[in-house]
């Protein structure tokens, strides 16, 4: 219901055209969270770095679907607190459980965490001169991480995936595209991808669109600008994301044609 009211909210004051002011102040610990199988629960933690106001905020998991509201997320997992306070300059955790429900014992399973804010109401006097009172919009803002769900016994590791990954280079009249073939059981997200012109350190690197490749999926990066002839010695240039959401060294792989 937060939800629906606050896009119903927005929606209407945009239309209308009022004074705006936008304030946003939590910030979630981590930019992707791993469940084990094995856990009984995780917590993750919340903060507002706004030292002045409070917030009330709203959290739920999705999976992948950022649309509908939180009433109708069908996920196997439980949020508690969904709904809290948070004053200027603390945090809160919020335990996340596995109801145990069925997912693909083979590999990990994606999910999106979602915290929706609601800032304070903004007085007439914070606003100056921009709006009489009651006459201004203040907006809700949503922050979303991933939530990897982590099955027993998955065979290798999330650090030795990378290095599997199997790549070919597309060729049409107008364009090109990288394809990454990811045979393991985890996901990898990547914070840089490239063309490198041969295999020294110093070759020229034509820049391609970032993604995340499922396990046991593929994934097409589309090659950004003119693509000149490339030579047989050719490799892929790539920086991954790990489990603690640092970017890796950069990593050479073999480029199929």
């Amino acid at each position: 219901m937060l939800f629906r009211t606050l896009l119903a909210s927005l929606t209407f004051a945009v239309i209308a055209g009022l004074p705006s002011t936008a304030h946003a102040g939590v910030v979630i610990d981590g930019t992707r969270h791993i469940y084990p199988q094995q856990r009984r629960e995780i917590t993750l933690r919340l903060s507002n770095d706004d030292k002045r106001a409070p917030r009330l905020v709203q959290v739920w998991l999705d999976q992948g679907d950022a649309t509908p509201d939180p009433s109708h997320s069908d996920v196997p997992f439980s949020l508690s607190p969904p709904v809290f306070r948070l004053d200027p300059g603390r945090s809160q955790g919020v335990r996340l459980v596995y109801t145990q429900d069925p997912l693909p014992p083979d590999r990990e399973s994606l999910f999106w965490l979602n915290a929706l804010e609601v800032p304070p109401k903004i007085s007439a006097a914070e606003l100056g001169e921009q709006a009489p009172e009651g006459n201004h919009l203040q907006f809700a803002f949503r922050i979303r991480t991933k939530v990897f769900f982590r099955p027993r016994h998955l065979p290798g590791s999330a650090d030795q995936a990378p290095a599997q990954l199997r790549w070919s280079l597309r060729r049409t009249e107008r364009a090109a595209v990288l394809r990454v073939h990811n045979p393991t059981a985890f996901h990898v997200t990547f914070n840089e991808v490239a063309l490198a012109l041969g295999p020294r350190p110093d070759a020229h690197l034509i820049p391609v669109q970032e993604g995340m490749v499922p396990p046991g999926a593929s994934l097409e990066l589309p090659v950004r600008g003119t693509l000149p002839t490339i030579p047989a010695d050719a490799q892929v240039h790539f920086k991954y994301i790990n489990d603690y959401g640092a970017f890796s060294a950069p990593q050479r792989a073999p480029l199929k044609f």
